[in-house]
């Protein structure tokens, strides 16, 4: 399945224990066009967004590869147990999230005046901000010498204690190869997984719900969209034996993208008229992964895309050919003209 209905939309109400007690929040209908919901943070992300800790950017994005800042993680780290701050005014806006970091001892005494706010968080700083917004409440003390890893060394001395905990508790853990990476900056996705992770069994049930319902939605999805194909070849199947007409797109006569665009638009799915303008507006896929209902492009008269068809399977398509002939199959990689000709293909569902 395409990527054309990869944003999340979902509306929640989340429960979520915290050293206040249990807090509900609840989540308007709301959309990050820039996440799927298959994607290993979605549900760490709209956890978040449904308490208000996380917010998109004003296209609609979350931009989850993003790197985040100190002042924005300590501020999301802050902003998660204590919703009662508000940005500060004629100052940076962060300063009263990183007064109450320092008052919880997650950062240094006066260490916010001096703070480069927008410099990237590592993984051993967010350990530190973490525990430190956490408090000692409820966090259980490992047992256990601190975790080693090949590169423990490298994380500073006064950060090991905060490693130690957080790992301890899961919030954070070491790459496959044994190392912890303690410099590696941190996403605006792993920041959200973190987060997530340290705010305990009600925030994680979530997660796990969340998880759930997208793999129930992209089941529902899938099935949907394999109808919509079956009827898109269905639709094409039909106009067999209509002639080539140049520049044609109803049933009197079809050139190739008006052929492709006339089926398309029976099931309310709308494509650039020209077959250059529909490769550039379709998601690219290779020819091995072909499936019936996407669409084929083949170089002509011109460089570029300059025709299309709809693959229909057994790797035969149909298509509008030529002055003098019909609609009708044929090889999608046949040696005579068409298999030299290929360009690319593409997917629609």
């Amino acid at each position: 399945m395409g990527k054309k209905m990869a944003g999340v939309i979902l509306g929640v109400t989340l429960s979520v224990l915290t050293s206040g007690g249990l807090q509900v929040w609840a989540m308007p209908e709301m959309t990050f066009s820039d996440i799927k919901p298959t994607d290993w943070h979605a549900g760490y992300v709209m956890t978040l967004s449904s308490m208000d800790v996380v917010r998109g950017y004003s296209d609609s994005t979350f931009k989850p590869n993003e790197i985040i800042s100190k002042a924005e993680f300590i501020v999301l780290a802050v902003k998660a147990r204590h919703d009662d701050i508000m940005p500060a005014s004629g100052e940076h806006w962060a300063m009263n999230y990183m007064r109450k970091a320092e008052a919880l001892g997650a950062i240094g005494p006066g260490e916010a005046a001096v703070m480069k706010m927008n410099a990237s968080i590592t993984r051993e700083e967010a350990a530190r901000i973490l525990v430190g917004t956490a408090g000692e409440e409820g966090l259980e003390q490992p047992a256990d010498p601190l975790t080693v890893f090949s590169d423990m060394e490298d994380v500073k001395e006064a950060n090991r204690p905060y490693v130690h905990q957080a790992v301890a508790q899961g919030w954070l853990s070491g790459y496959p190869g044994g190392e912890f990476r303690p410099a590696n900056e941190v996403t605006r996705a792993e920041a959200s997984v973190m987060l997530t992770k340290s705010l305990g069994d009600g925030a994680m049930s979530r997660v796990e719900e969340m998880k759930a319902a997208a793999a129930r939605y992209m089941e529902t999805q899938e099935a949907e969209a394999e109808k919509l194909r079956e009827s898109i070849l269905e639709t094409a199947l039909e106009l067999q034996g209509i002639p080539y007409r140049r520049g044609g797109s109803t049933p009197a006569g079809f050139d190739c993208s008006g052929f492709v665009t006339y089926v398309l638009e029976q099931h309310g799915i709308s494509l650039p008229r020209s077959s250059a303008a529909m490769y550039r507006a379709t998601e690219r896929i290779s020819m091995d992964e072909l499936e019936p209902g996407d669409l084929v492009f083949f170089q002509g008269y011109q460089s570029g895309p300059s025709h299309v068809g709809i693959y229909v399977g057994n790797n035969e398509f149909i298509h509008a050919p030529s002055s003098g002939r019909t609609v009708s199959f044929d090889q999608v990689d046949d040696p005579s003209y068409w298999g030299p000709r290929q360009y690319g293909a593409a997917r629609i569902l």
